[in-house]
């Protein structure tokens, strides 16, 4: 009986000082598979949904929930729930879905569970388009030169997620496809707390690779900073009191920095910086069709609304900005963080606008591109319990 009085009042001492009681996901209400790594001692616990299974509208890709980091709670939802492609000089623009899962390579180790390193890393159509005009259709790629995948190494169709063990940080990998455009997702998760969401936009097949073309992916980063109440998003470090949109800035943020944002509790102040990835900077609404018109989006939480409609249609180009950030207060609440990236896939002889010859952009409309924020922990995290430290 005094032990557990002990305890008790150990608890209640550490809830006083502003020390976080661990904790960990919760899978069983959240759904998902658990994720735990590193195996013996975990610092990140989460789950994970393969694309066939995520939420919204036409799906939102390999999602994760319940994300902690060492017992503090730190996002309800990652994923990624918008996703377009844009064309110049045609009418055809298109809303893609996140819910068709897709070949790619992976060794059995890997496969749908944290193991051991395999013979190679995971691999996506994206990792393998490095040539102009060249495609090399789906999983094992067998045209690629040089290529010694098999059919056996190729996983996906069942909802294939490859979880790899990198030593100082854990890399979750997927595939799904719209057509003939194939789409990567992955999130590292490193040992010191910071996490890299990265997209990849690939062509399997060579459709339209004729037509300079955009493709726009938006995450929906639902940060819940050791709990959903009590947070707040500040840019460029100024505490934002309603729901905003904003846009990268190529040359820099105030002092000539970078423009970043952050997503904290304003119970201790500790959180995460979101400061853009290098190859997030195809400006909004390049292709001057207004579609796109915004990089970032801070919005209130809303249950069930993960996209800008309720319900989409292929041909419903347009980006709706202000249905999600519409003027409603933010201020100390449970707040959500929208980021685009956006690539664009030029063909070679008309961008940009009025280019002749060796003026125009070469073309790479079949080399896949990639992008995707780096999420840093800011702030005095608090002092762990339950192991650790």
């Amino acid at each position: 009986m005094k032990c557990l009085i002990l305890r008790v009042l150990a608890v209640l001492i550490a809830a006083s000082a502003g020390q976080a009681i661990a904790a960990g996901a919760d899978c069983a209400t959240w759904g998902g598979t658990l994720l735990k790594w590193p195996a013996a001692a975990p610092v990140w616990e989460m789950c994970w949904v393969r694309p066939s299974q995520s939420v919204a509208s036409d799906g939102s890709g390999l999602e994760l929930r319940d994300v902690h980091y060492k017992g503090i709670l730190v996002a309800k939802r990652l994923h990624a729930p918008i996703l377009f492609a844009e064309y110049r000089g045609s009418s055809t623009c298109y809303r893609d879905w996140k819910d068709a899962n897709a070949n790619f390579a992976a060794t059995p180790p890997v496969r749908n569970q944290l193991g051991v390193p395999g013979t190679f890393i995971a691999t996506t159509t994206c990792d393998v388009s490095n040539a102009a005009t060249a495609s090399y259709q789906n999983c094992p790629w067998n045209t690629l030169p040089g290529s010694t995948f098999t059919s056996a190494d190729c996983i996906g169709g069942a909802g294939g997620v490859a979880i790899e063990d990198m030593g100082d940080h854990v890399v979750l990998t997927t595939q799904y496809s719209a057509s003939w455009y194939q789409y990567t997702s992955r999130y590292a998760f490193w040992e010191n707390g910071d996490i890299q969401p990265e997209f990849g936009f690939g062509n399997s097949n060579g459709t339209n690779n004729n037509l300079t073309h955009w493709h726009h992916n938006y995450w929906r980063f639902d940060f819940d900073i050791d709990g959903s109440d009590n947070n707040e998003i500040r840019a460029n470090g100024v505490p934002q009191s309603t729901e905003f949109t904003g846009l990268r800035s190529l040359t820099g943020g105030p002092g000539g920095g970078v423009t970043y944002w952050d997503v904290v509790t304003t119970k201790g102040g500790f959180g995460y910086r979101i400061v853009s990835g290098n190859g997030d900077y195809t400006p909004a609404n390049e292709s001057g069709r207004n579609f796109h018109t915004v990089d970032v989006i801070g919005s209130r939480f809303i249950n069930n609304e993960y996209a800008d409609r309720a319900n989409n249609n292929l041909g419903d180009c347009e980006m709706q900005a202000g249905n999600i950030a519409n003027g409603q207060s933010i201020a100390d609440t449970d707040v959500v963080f929208w980021y685009r990236t956006s690539v664009r896939d030029a063909n070679g002889n008309n961008w940009p606008p009025n280019c002749s010859g060796a003026s125009c952009e070469p073309q790479n409309s079949m080399v896949c591109k990639s992008g995707g924020p780096t999420m840093t922990r800011i702030g005095d995290w608090p002092i762990y319990r339950n192991g650790f430290e």
